[in-house]
Formats: structure tokens, sequence, C-alpha cells
């Protein structure tokens, strides 16, 4: 907790500079305050306070000059707890002090009284500190209660907290444990229902805090539980108090003592229908799946053992062609596609789990990047359907497939699954678009690629900034970075020659990784200078997809001592809608660390309203095409006005990119728009030139 101020920084209104000059005197010599910000009336001020960061209000109202409604008016409008003090003529004392008694005044003090005037000073500046000492706390105790949720929700361990032998919370691995598919049936069960009779007696006891400790201190128990299905596992129980919005609880704590295999959530499905020789098995689900990617995490979520993870799920033409045979056909070939899958993830030593019926997980631990494409591949071969997969292993996979190779550091388990799974849906709707695209002109692209996999293994890629102007008289250096290609003996490539090329190879969220840990390190350097620069960094859909790479951006900021609110994070319109909840998970989280989130091209959807009602954003950088040939164009004038209007509404600066012409910039600053960018005001440049 940062160190209180000794003196109080006090805000007087006077038209009398001389008599503003008397009082702080007066409260100098105590060491009362020191500073002073003298206004002559009290238009503006919450501004001024903000700006001088002011403790305490003195006004003269015994100036003919001041107009008290006004000052008690404004007070009344400040957001902040900021005391005000009333100095008033000796026979003026008693004419006011009903008034203000109920306009919230601090005190009314009589005029050339120095000695009342710093007990009153001196007694609200230290009541004032008290005050704010509490919100701090308050504030710290907020942000702790949401981070043990939020570590609650994600930690392997089942927690639950339980008032008057009824569940009020509990995380899912709680639930899991006992094989509840959610907290309502669990709500419904009473917390003695979860142990054998025997126990019984020392759950009560434990409920109505009969310990000898009265819960000072957490009590330990070793209890034998009972699942939904009523089978049983021993486990340790600890119990501590706790409170659960504002009401006194129970928090408890449920280990279990050995690894029991953990209940599904519905009855496991098994491989009916197998062929000879095979025996059916029953098929882990979700419960399972989630437990076994969080064995793998620790408690920060680093990553014990990295793993790869495969997400199969059968493409929509085969499932469609499935519904044409019949039930009886349509059951005999999922089932003859799982005892298929299951001799495959076994041959590759791996754990697998069916979780509806086109999708299944598979993850196979200590794997390469390489290896991990191997299996990919091999997996595609063996996950057929008898009646379309009967053909050759040239033709076309029946399933779809995404897959990554987790190491280092890792989301939630969910959010593990999660990244696999849209992977997945990304695979089985990208490949004829780039197939196309590296038709339409694939000599060129590959050369583009192998630049791109010389620049990554070289560092032959460059940094260029292009900055983005204020109309509105903003002073901070905000820049847009972008990343340049170069190499000795081929001509530089900017960003829009690069980025399909590099989608299309996969090089994208490494290219983007590289552009932003060095746009960190670059603001660290340029703020230790003392420039107060900020940079606009893009992030595609390839980089977002990745569940580590807050973690990974965390681990940028820490490395170059560099603030989140010194960067923003870019994403294409186009990509926000197909991924809207990932998103709004992902921008949660920049915004904890404090960062700033724009929508890039913002403005070509019929409805962008959306995502401004979705997202908490910050910017949004309308596309380029609305700064061509503005000026003459009234109807692209009415569209600008109107995503500008729209922006404002929900709090959000506008930001049109692209300007190439002097026209433009009139009619933009007359559209209220509050930044401009584009060739016309700096080409992008290697070198940042900051200003003053």
């Amino acid at each position: 907790m940062s160190a209180h101020k000794q003196t109080a920084t006090l805000l007087i209104i006077t038209s009398d500079a001389s008599d503003a000059e008397r009082l702080i005197g007066a409260l100098r010599e105590d060491g009362i305050a020191t500073n002073s910000v003298t206004v002559p009336h009290a238009e503006r001020l919450a501004e001024v306070i903000a700006q001088r960061d002011c403790d305490l209000i003195l006004c003269c109202s015994y100036q003919r000059e001041i107009d008290l409604d006004s000052v008690l008016s404004a007070h009344r409008k400040l957001l902040g707890d900021i005391p005000l003090l009333l100095l008033e003529e000796p026979e003026q004392h008693a004419a006011h002090l009903a008034k203000i008694r109920r306009s919230g005044v601090r005190d009314l003090l009589r005029r050339h009284d120095h000695e009342h005037l710093k007990l009153a000073v001196a007694r609200e500046f230290n009541e004032l500190q008290r005050r704010r000492e509490a919100a701090g706390l308050q504030q710290r105790l907020r942000l702790c209660e949401q981070r043990d949720r939020e570590l609650i929700a994600v930690t392997s361990a089942g927690v639950a907290f339980v008032q008057d032998g009824l569940h009020l919370d509990a995380n899912p691995a709680y639930l899991a444990l006992f094989g509840y598919p959610d907290l309502d049936e669990l709500q419904s069960i009473p917390f003695l229902d979860l142990f054998i009779p025997a126990q019984h007696k020392q759950i009560r006891e434990l409920l109505r805090g009969g310990d000898a400790n009265v819960l000072g201190e957490p009590v330990e128990l070793t209890v034998q539980c009972c699942r939904a299905d009523a089978s049983q596992f021993d486990a340790r129980l600890l119990a501590a108090p706790a409170e659960v919005d504002q009401e006194p609880c129970l928090r408890l704590l449920l280990h279990p003592l050995t690894a029991p295999a953990l209940a599904p959530a519905a009855p496991p499905v098994a491989v009916a229908d197998a062929p000879a020789g095979d025996t059916p098995a029953a098929v882990p689900g979700l419960p399972q799946l989630l437990a076994a990617i969080g064995d793998h995490l620790d408690a920060e979520h680093r990553v014990q053992r990295p793993f790869a993870i495969f997400y199969l799920r059968l493409k929509t033409e085969v499932q469609a062609g499935l519904r044409e045979l019949g039930l009886t056909q349509h059951l005999a070939q999922r089932a003859a596609l799982m005892t298929q899958l299951a001799a495959g993830v076994a041959t590759e030593g791996g754990f697998w789990a069916r979780l509806d019926d086109d999708g299944f997980v598979v993850l196979v631990d200590e794997v390469s990047d390489a290896g991990a494409q191997a299996i990919a591949d091999r997996l595609l071969v063996v996950a057929r359907l008898p009646r379309f997969g009967s053909a050759t292993e040239d033709a076309a996979p029946d399933c779809a497939l995404g897959h990554y190779v987790v190491r280092e550091r890792a989301g939630a388990a969910e959010d593990v699954l999660n990244a696999a799974y849209r992977l997945c849906l990304y695979t089985e709707t990208s490949p004829v678009q780039l197939a196309a695209a590296a038709a339409s002109d694939a000599p060129a692209d590959a050369q583009i690629v192998r630049r791109l996999q010389q620049a990554l293994q070289h560092g032959h890629f460059q940094l260029v900034y292009q900055p983005i102007i204020s109309l509105m008289g903003d002073d901070q250096e905000n820049y847009s970075v972008m990343v340049r290609l170069l190499d000795a003996l081929d001509p530089p490539l900017e960003t829009q020659d690069i980025i399909a090329a590099a989608a299309q190879a996969g090089l994208l969220e490494e290219i983007e990784k590289w552009a932003i840990r060095t746009a960190i390190q670059v603001i660290g350097e340029q703020r230790q200078a003392g420039q107060r620069i900020s940079l606009f960094l893009n992030v595609s859909t390839d980089s977002f997809l990745n569940p580590n790479i807050v973690l990974w951006i965390c681990d940028c900021l820490r490395e170059f001592d560099v603030r989140g609110n010194w960067l923003t994070f870019q994403f294409y319109e186009e990509n926000v809608t197909p991924n809207l909840a990932t998103l709004a998970r992902l921008i949660d989280t920049l915004k904890k660390i404090k960062c700033r989130v724009a929508v890039k091209r913002f403005g070509m959807l019929a409805r962008p309203e959306q995502i401004l009602q979705n997202l908490p954003l910050d910017y949004v950088l309308l596309n380029s095409s609305f700064a061509q040939g503005l000026a003459d164009d009234p109807a692209k004038q009415q569209r600008l006005v109107a995503l500008a209007t729209l922006a404002h509404e929900f709090n959000v600066k506008t930001v049109v990119t692209g300007v190439e012409d002097a026209r433009s910039l009139t009619v933009l600053w007359t559209a209220g728009v509050d930044y401009v960018q584009g060739n016309f005001l700096q080409r992008p440049s290697a070198t940042l030139e900051v200003s003053g």
C-alpha cells in the first residue's frame, strides 16, 4: 500500500489572491498544508481537482464575487470524496449555519479564526486519509475474493461452501468427484448424504462448530464419501470458516486419498456392435478428460508434462451421409469408428475420450511439434467409417482434426479443450480457401514462405511504426506497429505483402509473437528514456486461439518491466463474430493486466453495434476505405458520422486509417473522429520519431 500524504493540498475558491496566501501561510506554519490551488469560481471544479490532485476545498464565501449556491451545487456533483469548508464573516455565521448543514459542508469557519481553521483542516484531512485507507482495503478485499473464486473455479481439488448443512456453491472438480452434473442437483442433496452413515455424527459436529478450536483454524478429517451412483471413495476433508455474500459458512477442501475414476456426468457410452474378437469398452467422458488435462498442470497452470491435444470431429458432409443410412446403420458405423479410433490411440499410447456423437479427443504425452503432426496424420487415416473410409488412404478424411502441443504454461483445462475444438472447426472450413489462394500464385507464395522461414531463423524482420495522430489535442504518442521482411538478396516486403503467405504456411502466430515481444522491449526502452508512447499491436486468429497467449504476454511484460496500459492489442473485425465468446474471455483477461483493446477494419459489418455491445473496447479503427474519396462522397460522410457517434455512445475512441489527402482531415474533424492514421500524415518508418 502506498504511503500516506503528510500534508493536504487545498483548492481555495477566492477572488482575492492575497486572502489565499494568508490562509495557506497560516496552515503552512503548523505543517498542515503546504500546497494550494486558487480558482475564482466553481466552474470546472471537478476538472481542476482531477488535474491537481486536491484533497480539500476551502471556499471564501464571504466575498461578494463568490456565488455560494454555485459552489454547493458543483460540490454535490463531484464523484470523489472531497471535503468542503466554508469561511464566513462572523456576523453571517449563524445565518448560513442551517443552510450548510443540509448541503454536505463539513464545517463553517469564521473569517480570521486561524486556530479553528487549523483544527478543521487537520481533522478533515486525517479523516479523509482514514476513509481512503478503508476504501483501499475494501478494494483489495474484493480483488482477493475475486482471485480466490477464480482459483477455486480452475483448481483440480474439490472446493465447496456449506451453510446449515446445504451447499451454497461448489467448483467443477467437487461436482465431478461426487458425480453430480450441476450445482442445482447437488444443492438438493443434504451435505450429510455425501458421507457414509458411520461418520454422520462427526460431520454434524463439524457443521455445528463443535470442534475444540471452534474452527479458529482449519480442521482436517479423513472421511469416506458417497457418490451419486452409490460408489465410495476415501478423502481428506479440510474445513475452515468463510463468507459467501457476507454470510458466514464453511469452506471445504476435498482431496481424494486415492485416484478414483471420476464418475461421468452421463452413463458411459459402450462400443456397440463391435467386430468379432473386440471387447466393448466404456469410453471416458468430459469429467475424466478435464481431469486428465488438469493432471498435466500445476496450481499456477505451468505445464508439468508437455502433451499434445487432438480434437477430431466428423465432417459435416459425413454426418449428413450417416443420417441418410438409417438409425441402425448409423449406430453401427459410429461404433466401428470408435473401435478403430481406440485401437489407433492404443498404438500411440494416448488417452482418449468421446464427448458427443461426433467429437473425440486424444491426449499424447511428451511429443514434439513434428511428432504431433505425424500422429495427427495417422489419426486421420485411422478415424474412417467403413462406408466412407474403405477406399485408399489417399481418399479425403472423414474427420476434421485440430491439434497443438501444450508446453510451458496453459490456461484452465476447459480453455485447452476449447482451443483444440476451435482449431478443429477452423481446419474443416479453411483448407478449400487456402488451397484456392495457394493455387492463384503458388510460386510467389512459396518463395515468400521460404523467406519467412529464413527470417524467423536469422532475425530478418524489422518493426516499422506509423503515428496515430489525435484530432482532439491528445498529447499521447500513439504508434501502429507493423512488420517488414528484410534480407540482403531480395527487396523488402511489408506486412500486407506477407500476411497471406504467413497464414497459409502456419507462420503467422510465430511472426506476431516476434513482433509483440520486440515491441514490448522497444516501448520499455522508450519509457525509460522518458517518452510517453503507446503502441498498437495486431493479433490474428492464429494467435488468439492459443490459450497460452495472455500468459506469454505477461511473461514479456515482466521481462522488460513494461505496463499493460502502454499497449493496445488490435483484433480484426471479420474475426470477431465467429469467435465472440473466445475474444470476450481473452479481452477480459487483457483488461485485468490493464492492456487496451481495439477492433481493426471496423464498420464493414451490417450491425457493428453488436461488437460494441459485447466487447469492452477502447478504440475502433475504421476500415481504410472510409478515407478514400471521403471529401466528395456525402453518403460515405454520413456513414462515417454514424459510426463515430455510435462508438462515442459506448465511450470508445475512433481512429480512421488510410488518410491520403488534406481535404479528408477537415471532414474527419467535423465528424468527431478522435484519431487519424495514413501515409499523407507520415509514412511507416523504422525509427520512432517521438516529439518533445
